[in-house]
């Protein structure tokens, strides 16, 4: 039997692709986005909530959710459950030039190299490729404008160089604004406030880091935490790994 929570990651190798499998997890998620990335997800044992924008449901065996890119969204495990999460970087679309059939190449030929394409039944590796359909010729979906110029440049700001310095009350500054005028905005806009954008940013970031680095400490600073503890605690909750466990759970497709 897996142990519990036990999570592999397998991506190519500019990380256009990455497959996820959480295994007999407990594992909640907060609200979070995924920037420039579509995800599918398929439930291969047990069950869990998935809140995508404001609506909440209950996903159970052999069914799936597809999460746009940008869109908040939180999971929330009442029991244990077995995901796998396709991640499809705006990158491979680009590549694939929003061709469904090259795209469901790809994607078949990774979950192949994943080596879970025998672990599922032909309909559920239908239903992932199926799910693509839906993205095709809306190359707008990962065209996330606000509307407001300034929250625009900020979220791009934070995506570019999350590892930065730049304190709420410097955003605010730039804005000429009140810090709770620019966080009411920015989280209307975007799903988050800005601390928690620029935080899992950062967490993305030494995500990036940690197959290369030479020390988890080296992957935490360069990422923007000033403090290991701080980091270790904020990399385990959003993705559910310690730094070490995260990179020895790290493959290449």
């Amino acid at each position: 039997m897996p142990r519990k929570n036990h999570i592999r990651y397998l991506t190519c190798a500019d990380r256009a692709l990455e497959v996820i499998i959480c295994t007999d997890s407990t594992l909640s998620y907060p609200l979070h986005n995924h920037i420039s990335v579509f995800t599918i997800g398929l439930v291969i044992k047990g069950s869990l909530s998935v809140t995508i924008g404001q609506t909440s449901h209950i996903y159970g065996k052999g069914q799936t959710f597809i999460i746009p890119p940008y869109l908040p969204h939180s999971i929330d495990a009442a029991d244990s459950y077995t995901l796998l999460s396709l991640c499809i970087h705006e990158e491979l679309f680009c590549r694939c030039n929003y061709d469904m059939h090259i795209l469901k190449a790809c994607v078949n030929k990774a979950l192949r190299s994943a080596a879970v394409a025998n672990e599922l039944s032909r309909q559920q590796l239908v239903q992932l490729t199926d799910c693509l359909d839906s993205l095709s010729g809306k190359a707008e979906l990962f065209r996330h404008n606000t509307g407001d110029q300034f929250i625009n440049n900020l979220k791009q700001r934070l995506e570019r160089a999350p590892e930065n310095k730049f304190s709420i009350n410097d955003m605010a500054q730039a804005a000429c604004t009140s810090k709770y005028h620019l966080i009411r905005c920015f989280k209307r806009a975007v799903g988050l406030t800005p601390h928690q954008f620029q935080l899992q940013n950062r967490i993305r970031k030494a995500q990036r880091l940690l197959s290369s680095a030479d020390t988890i400490t080296k992957a935490a600073l360069t990422a923007g935490f000033c403090d290991q503890s701080h980091f270790i605690k904020h990399f385990e909750k959003y993705t559910g790994l310690t730094p070490t466990d995260y990179k020895n759970s790290c493959h290449r497709l």
